[in-house]
């Protein structure tokens, strides 16, 4: 596996890890963005939105886009299998497994 898609999956574990803390599930863009380079993986809006539609293919989230000034702005609600994938009972191709409990 190269760098880049080790990165990449990394990324996509702290994305369903962050979701995984709220009681509901749910989180808008704005704040998974800034969740994910407070754990020291710096992106930008559109590799993130890049990894949000990786983990829809998979079933791992599920996207509402809302109109706003500018553009949209996503929610993004986890699955139950992104929930299993984030506490480790369901490995996802593309999705870096749990190393730490």
């Amino acid at each position: 596996m190269s760098a880049d898609m080790v990165v990449a999956a990394d990324r996509r574990r702290k994305v369903l890890d962050a979701l995984s803390q709220m009681q509901d599930g749910l989180l808008s863009e704005d704040v998974i963005l800034r969740a994910v380079c407070e754990t020291g993986r710096a992106t930008d809006r559109d590799t993130m939105r890049d990894d949000l539609m990786f983990l829809q293919h998979r079933h791992c989230v599920a996207i509402e886009k809302l109109p706003r000034v500018g553009g949209e702005l996503w929610r993004v609600r986890l699955t139950d299998d992104g929930l299993r994938a984030a506490q480790g009972a369901l490995i996802v191709n593309g999705v870096a497994r749990r190393t730490t409990a």
